[in-house]
């Protein structure tokens, strides 16, 4: 009896010795994958991020990552950075009594690779609280000025190096509006794509409106049916299709040409967001650049679509001084588009203050 009983004990305390995953809010577009009895994440957009509630003093965190740096905050506070991580454990300890919010977010670009996070883990059952929830959900789809490219650098000239560790999702203008209204967000931006014509002519065809069809570039997966309802789309396109010269051997002939297609294009690309989602208003951003053509092409998509009843406004922004990695918008510059977004979404009724 006393056998049985101490074989009992051993059985009980090795059950309870299993981490403990936590609920997850995911905060963009993943792929689940089962493996030995636990669930992991890819992703590949930027700005991807996860997020969960816990009680106790420490929490640890799995991920699968060799190209991203990674930011891991708790209850708001950024605890560190994982630089390229690859495949580790990382255990947060003392981190105080009672109840946290820990939070993994994607920092960096990444165009040719995918990452994975395992889950966050915990080490009893009753430590476990239910995932975080959200009243509002923004999502924004764009290009490099989205994303964040080489936002932290200190002047323009970058090398392919410079730009991946000077790229910082996290303090770009999206999530600093998305956090402005406490709201959930997902960013679903490629740098160097357009509507129509992506940088200088390359990549014809894999523009935005076809990458925004999956979840992973490699387009293995499509867009998960997971319940996610913007209250408001943000879309920053256009840079790309008219920042740079036509070239021979492009699909238009005249800048009169791309025009026309990129109208007609983005018009066909925001019907569809709304067919999808019919309650979410859309606010279509340009700036002022290339002679105006990029607002110019945005202003005339807007009033396109109005015309056919869509709910469509415009930001044209100027006064921005491009500082960083290869002319791209600053930290300051972020920080005025967050100040122009942030005002204009308060107009909604859903994010009146």
């Amino acid at each position: 009896m006393k056998t049985l009983l101490l074989w009992a004990v051993l059985i009980s305390a090795s059950a309870a010795a299993q981490p403990v995953p936590l609920d997850l809010y995911i905060g963009g577009r993943v792929v689940a994958t089962a493996a030995n009895g636990a669930i992991a994440y890819r992703y590949a957009w930027p700005g991807v991020w996860f997020e969960a509630n816990f009680i106790g003093d420490a929490v640890d965190v799995q991920v699968d990552d060799a190209q991203d740096n990674l930011y891991l905050y708790i209850d708001g506070v950024h605890k560190l950075t994982l630089t390229r991580p690859g495949k580790t454990t990382v255990a947060l300890k003392d981190l105080g009594p009672g109840s946290h919010v820990v939070r993994l977010e994607k920092a960096s670009e990444t165009q040719s690779s995918s990452g994975s996070f395992g889950g966050f883990y915990v080490g009893a059952p009753g430590q476990a609280l239910p995932a975080p929830r959200y009243g509002r959900h923004i999502e924004f789809i764009g290009d490099s000025f989205t994303v964040g490219y080489g936002n932290t650098a200190r002047g323009q000239v970058c090398s392919v190096a410079d730009v991946d560790e000077t790229t910082d999702t996290s303090r770009a203008f999206a999530p600093a509006t998305a956090k402005y209204f406490g709201a959930a967000y997902r960013i679903h931006a490629f740098s160097g794509r357009g509507v129509v014509r992506n940088y200088d002519g390359i990549a014809p065809g894999e523009t935005l409106p076809l990458l925004y069809q999956y979840s992973l570039f490699d387009k293995s997966a499509g867009v998960p049916q997971d319940g996610w309802v913007p209250d408001v789309i943000v879309i920053g396109l256009g840079t790309n299709d008219f920042s740079t010269p036509l070239h021979a051997g492009e699909a238009w002939p005249t800048r009169e040409a791309l025009h026309a297609d990129f109208v007609k294009s983005y018009v066909e690309f925001v019907k569809s967001l709304h067919e999808k989602y019919p309650a979410a208003p859309v606010i279509l951003m340009a700036s002022d650049h290339a002679q105006n053509e990029i607002a110019d092409g945005t202003t005339a998509t807007a009033e396109a679509l109005r015309s056919q009843g869509e709910d469509v406004g415009v930001i044209i922004f100027a006064g921005l001084d491009y500082s960083a990695c290869h002319g791209h918008p600053s930290l300051k510059d972020d920080a005025l588009l967050t100040k122009m977004l942030t005002e204009r979404l308060s107009l909604l009724p859903k994010f009146a203050q």
